[in-house]
């Protein structure tokens, strides 16, 4: 099994967190407990050998062979298995307010979704399943993909600098920037806030908090340190350790101990070191 990272266009880097593409001979190891959890970012899969099944909020989703598939912004995890045969997919995260500009699809329809991009985005999603697939190279692909993003993203005139200020804040203090604090730096009112966060990343900002500090610990976790080593640091971003314990459960679907300790998820850690 393997994760390769290649590097977004420099035109695409604002939007584009990481393009990154999986292969294995085998798919995905069946004995793992293969756990896509929450980033704060929506993503664009694009399977080119072999099909990925996810299951998540009790619905079950093919990300089909030869398919395109927009999957938006997730906050509790997507479990995923594939056929034990050769499989080889692309995947494209995009900055949690970077889908936005360039799909023009308000994002809360795309929350916690699998769609594919068809008939999410009609003939230019048509376009792209029909070329990408006709493309020999994995090097192919990745170049044709991120050229028409760029496409899309010429004369786009949806960015938010609101949106834009408020997730470099979050995610610079690891989410416990108050939302207070958001409503006095930009003076608009935690409602209109949640509007714009909808709209643009497709949850509220208090998810976007959650998700990233969440994601400090499961970076932690991606490193292969015990979670005894970083216990005590959970009291700077929780309330107490029951606290810790419900999120990281929400996110993962396992409590913290259990995760670190009985959870392989070798899929999920490569991801993360990105």
């Amino acid at each position: 099994m393997k994760v390769a990272f290649a590097r977004p266009r420099p035109e695409l880097s604002a939007h584009v967190e990481a393009v990154w593409i999986f292969e294995s001979d085998f798919g995905l190891p069946p004995e793992d407990t293969t756990v896509s959890v929450p980033n704060g970012c929506s993503r664009l899969i694009i399977p080119y050998e072999n099909s990925m099944i996810s299951t998540a909020n009790g619905q079950v989703e093919e990300g089909r062979e030869k398919g395109v598939y927009f999957v938006g912004v997730r906050d509790g995890p997507a479990f995923l298995r594939t056929e034990p045969k050769k499989t080889g997919l692309v995947g494209i995260d995009f900055h949690p307010c970077g889908a936005f500009p360039i799909f023009g699809v308000p994002m809360a329809e795309t929350t916690n979704r699998h769609l594919a991009v068809d008939a999410l985005l009609g003939k230019w999603g048509q376009q792209v399943i029909d070329k990408i697939h006709g493309l020999k190279s994995v090097d192919q692909k990745v170049g044709f993909i991120q050229a028409q993003l760029l496409r899309r993203l010429q004369g786009s005139k949806k960015q938010n600098s609101v949106v834009d200020y408020c997730v470099a804040a979050l995610r610079a203090s690891g989410g416990k920037t108050a939302i207070a604090d958001l409503e006095q730096s930009t003076g608009y009112s935690r409602r209109y806030l949640d509007l714009l966060f909808r709209h643009h990343v497709g949850v509220p900002p208090k998810t976007i908090a959650e998700i990233f500090r969440f994601q400090k610990f499961y970076q932690i976790w991606a490193q292969k340190r015990p979670y005894d080593t970083f216990a005590q640091e959970i009291y700077d971003s929780y309330h107490d350790q029951s606290h810790f314990t419900k999120e990281f459960k929400r996110m993962t679907g396992f409590p913290p101990l259990r995760f670190s300790r009985g959870v392989t998820n070798e899929f999920g850690r490569r991801l993360s070191q990105r």
